[in-house]
């Protein structure tokens, strides 16, 4: 018996496309739902579960964002976005310009927390960085998202944010590529087509931290891709940054992050709901000699009357 595509959304029928994307480098997922009935309206909360009548999970939770209406087919465009979007709203912006948010000795995680909790973010879980901020004086925080705030906190760590299909707030360290510890959710299987490369693209083999007032560090290293002694080169910059260790650990955990080949393969297979970015899979294709376990960077879901298909960008 043949499996049938199955979709349900909030107040919402007649669907007739779904396309969820996700990004490892994206502040929140998207979806943009086409549909001839809804009684979503600006700011709803949704909840969607697609894939097919004997597995359909859920595949998004988040916010309307947009809403369009189509005539003279009478039908709806409606764009979604996942919680981490109230973070990328969120503008922090004290009442004057000496009564900002300030934090002395601090975690780096209980910073992000708080940040988010300003944007009413609250369901948060985290990594131990063994980050302190603030030590020598107060972190002040004005004149910026509690996004790119937290984003900002998470590259001087190496460390990543998201949300998660259940909205849920992550701050942890989860690196763009197969780690150490991780295992594969899943092997793949359905590939419709395949693309595989290698680049040293994002390879950056110096890293220069400027801190406050006479913090810096660097640390750099060879790469076996580019040529003896040459270097590429990154620059972290923050005057939250108050300590000299902490700027040569911010140098050290970039510098491991990005002296490295960046391996890719794009793909797309038949539609499979449980796969999303930040997961880690196991590929074997006999064609182009790809395998071993692979991270989803980016997944997008295209799902609709024509068919189903999911097109993932992995690395390694």
């Amino acid at each position: 018996m043949s499996r049938q595509l199955d979709c349900d959304i909030t107040t919402t029928s007649h669907i007739t496309s779904v396309t969820v994307s996700e990004a490892h480098n994206q502040p929140s997922s998207s979806m943009v739902i086409n549909a001839v009935d809804t009684a979503l309206d600006m700011g709803d909360a949704v909840t969607a579960y697609v894939g097919y009548d004997d597995n359909k999970p859920k595949m998004f939770e988040g916010w309307v964002k947009n809403l369009e209406k189509k005539v003279p087919d009478d039908s709806f465009i409606i764009t979604c976005n996942d919680e981490m979007v109230k973070a990328t709203d969120f503008f922090i912006a004290s009442n004057t310009p000496d009564s900002c948010y300030k934090r002395r000795n601090i975690s780096a995680e209980d910073l992000v927390g708080e940040l988010l909790e300003m944007a009413q973010i609250t369901d948060y879980t985290h990594g131990t960085t063994y980050f302190t901020f603030g030590i020598t004086r107060d972190v002040e925080v004005n004149l910026i998202s509690a996004y790119d705030m937290s984003k900002t906190i998470a590259d001087i760590l190496a460390y990543s944010i998201w949300c998660d299909t259940g909205g849920t707030a992550h701050f942890e360290d989860r690196r763009p590529y197969v780690m150490d510890d991780d295992t594969p959710y899943k092997t793949i299987s359905g590939i419709v087509n395949i693309t595989h490369r290698t680049s040293e693209r994002d390879l950056r083999n110096r890293v220069v931290v400027y801190g406050a007032s006479d913090v810096y560090a660097v640390a750099e290293a060879e790469s076996p891709y580019l040529p003896t002694g040459f270097r590429k080169t990154v620059v972290v910059a923050s005057p939250w940054i108050d300590s000299q260790q902490m700027a040569q650990d911010a140098c050290d955990y970039n510098l491991d992050k990005l002296n490295r080949l960046t391996e890719e393969v794009s793909l797309e297979i038949i539609g499979d709901p449980d796969i999303h970015a930040r997961q880690v899979i196991s590929l074997s294709d006999t064609y182009t000699g790809v395998s071993g376990n692979w991270y989803v960077y980016t997944c997008e879901h295209r799902w609709g009357e024509g068919g189903y298909t999911t097109g993932m960008e992995l690395r390694k």
